[in-house]
């Protein structure tokens, strides 16, 4: 056991080993100043981030390792120097600048506090610096993270407004499609009709002469239903292809939207007294795609092929699996389309047609749907009597073919 003379001094001698590994153990910089503001005692820290040795930083003056000013060699107001302010004064989160033995000031945040003896007098002054890099680069990070984050969603937000103005776009086309068609349809749908009329006039005469035929009526009749038929199915064709949808891919049959498509076309075609090659083969394996979308493509391609005939020709619809795509080609023994015009047909708004027959979006559209669906759409012949176009599909891996036709 100590006995009461000993106690006294050995407390003090432990307690100061205690801070002195504690101090040594810290991973902040640590500076003891003496009086005269220059340096008495350090630790690993501070050597470490310095580049410095204990002999090479001990009675160095701490403005020469401490700073205010990024540029070490910056003049400074005598008000603004450290050695006044860290001796004897305290300081709370300062930022300053370490200055290693080789690179780039280190910014630090400092704390100080005066150390004093027994009689209040200050015999020194502790400085701890923080290495403020590792939070400047979290800071940073978090900045980066903030600018990706607003950029990606500006980036979202001009998507989503894009995609809006396109599915707009597509929706003027169908229309302007749909009014191409109207003079048509209303001649194909008025002739059924006025023969209907004429069965009808036909069996009232009849009932009220008391001489009705009963096996010609029933013919009259069955005739009649067959035409009205033909005709609610061109009506209702028109009234899906006009109506505003979202984009939806589904599994479908290539064969079955071509079928459909042309199923709004046939009137326009027999009036232009054009002959159709339909080549579509049987096999073709499913797709994957928008059937709304997809009938605007061929719609437009069918048009243009149509319209480039108006003295009459011949619309070859071909459709066959090639490699690891579905192949579609239609082609017509129109006038072709001029070199010099090749390389602009995708372009938005430009066409070769007469002021008011059009606007110039039909192939843009086209090409922007089909690029959607990861398939391609070229001008494979542009010479005349074989003007043609074709698109490429991908197959749907997943799925054989569906006799269904559309998925």
């Amino acid at each position: 056991m100590l006995n009461n003379d000993q106690t006294p001094s050995s407390e003090p001698e432990s307690l100061q080993k205690i801070c002195a590994q504690m101090i040594a153990a810290m991973s902040d910089a640590v500076l003891l100043v003496g009086p005269e503001a220059t340096i008495t005692r350090t630790n690993q820290a501070t050597l470490s981030l310095l580049a410095l040795k204990q002999d090479e930083i001990i009675d160095v003056a701490i403005d020469d390792v401490l700073g205010l000013s990024e540029d070490r060699q910056a003049p400074q107001r005598h008000e603004d120097l450290l050695q006044p302010r860290i001796v004897g004064d305290v300081l709370t989160s300062t930022e300053a600048y370490l200055f290693p033995k080789q690179g780039e000031p280190i910014p630090v945040s400092v704390r100080s506090s005066p150390v004093t003896d027994d009689n209040g007098n200050v015999t020194g002054t502790v400085v701890v610096a923080r290495d403020l890099r590792p939070t400047m680069k979290l800071i940073a990070e978090a900045a980066m993270a903030e600018a990706e984050r607003r950029k990606r969603e500006e980036l979202q937000n001009a998507y989503d407004e894009l995609k809006q103005l396109q599915e707009q776009l597509i929706q003027s086309e169908k229309m302007a499609s749909l009014g191409q068609m109207a003079a048509g349809v209303a001649h194909e749908i008025n002739n059924p009709i006025s023969g209907i009329l004429v069965y009808l006039h036909i069996i009232m005469t009849d009932l009220e002469k008391d001489e009705l035929d009963r096996k010609q009526a029933l013919k009259f009749l069955n005739d009649s239903k067959h035409e009205l038929k033909r005709c609610s199915t061109i009506i209702r064709s028109l009234l899906d292809f006009s109506r505003q949808s979202h984009p939806r891919f589904t599994v479908l049959g290539i064969a079955g939207i071509l079928t459909e498509t042309f199923g709004m076309l046939e009137h326009k075609v027999k009036l232009q007294d054009i002959d159709v090659d339909w080549q579509v083969a049987e096999d073709i394996p499913d797709i994957k795609g928008d059937p709304d979308q997809l009938k605007q493509v061929f719609l437009n391609l069918m048009l243009n092929a149509i319209q480039a005939m108006p003295s009459g020709g011949r619309l070859t619809l071909s459709a066959k699996a090639e490699d690891s795509r579905v192949r579609i080609d239609i082609k017509d023994t129109g006038s072709g389309i001029a070199q010099e015009h090749v390389g602009r047909l995708f372009s938005p708004f430009f066409t070769t047609k007469e002021k008011g027959k059009g606007v110039g979006l039909g192939l843009a559209m086209a090409y922007g749907i089909i690029k959607r669906h990861g398939g391609d759409i070229q001008l494979t012949n542009a010479q005349p009597r074989q003007t043609t176009f074709t698109v490429f599909l991908e197959y749907d891996m997943n799925r054989k073919h569906d006799d269904r036709g559309v998925g």
